[in-house]
């Protein structure tokens, strides 16, 4: 037990001088080997403003405990901000690399952009912070749907 406490405590201390990272959820294990900690059942992960709430959080760890990648799972609902945007939706899995600032949505994806009133459904969305770009794909009986707001021309 002792044991668990200190590699919850290692591997989250990393944090201390970034945002504080907050995770809850029903179970948690880990695999000392793999460098993997595994949080289930109602799993909500908290980092500043951004929160992610799925059926199963999955974090991985550097050899320097440092997360490289979070995997959120089963009926996932998010409320990010990133680059001065409000996003908030729902996707069936979400990946996010930290290292290379790239979000990965997957199923049944529903992307709002709150703060210039878009929204996307898709099946699959990538995000890269870094340069801005998106690639975003349907699923196999359903398009792409985007729906976004513009200003008249006068």
């Amino acid at each position: 037990m002792k044991r668990i406490y200190l590699l919850i405590f290692m591997c989250l201390s990393s944090f201390i001088f970034a945002d504080i990272v907050d995770i809850k959820a029903d179970r948690f294990y880990a695999n000392d080997i793999s460098k993997v900690a595994y949080f289930e059942g109602h799993a909500k992960i908290k980092q500043g403003v951004n929160e992610f709430t799925a059926s199963k959080i999955i974090v991985h760890f550097d050899k320097k405990k440092k997360a490289t990648k979070y995997e959120a799972e089963g009926s996932v609902k998010f409320n990010l901000i990133e680059n001065g945007i409000n996003y908030r939706g729902k996707a069936e899995k979400i990946i996010y690399s930290p290292n290379s600032s790239k979000y990965y949505f997957e199923g049944g994806v529903v992307l709002r952009d709150l703060t210039n009133n878009r929204k996307i459904e898709a099946g699959l969305i990538s995000l890269d912070l870094k340069t801005g770009v998106a690639n975003i794909k349907g699923e196999k009986k359903k398009p792409v749907h985007f729906i976004f707001e513009i200003e008249d021309r006068k």
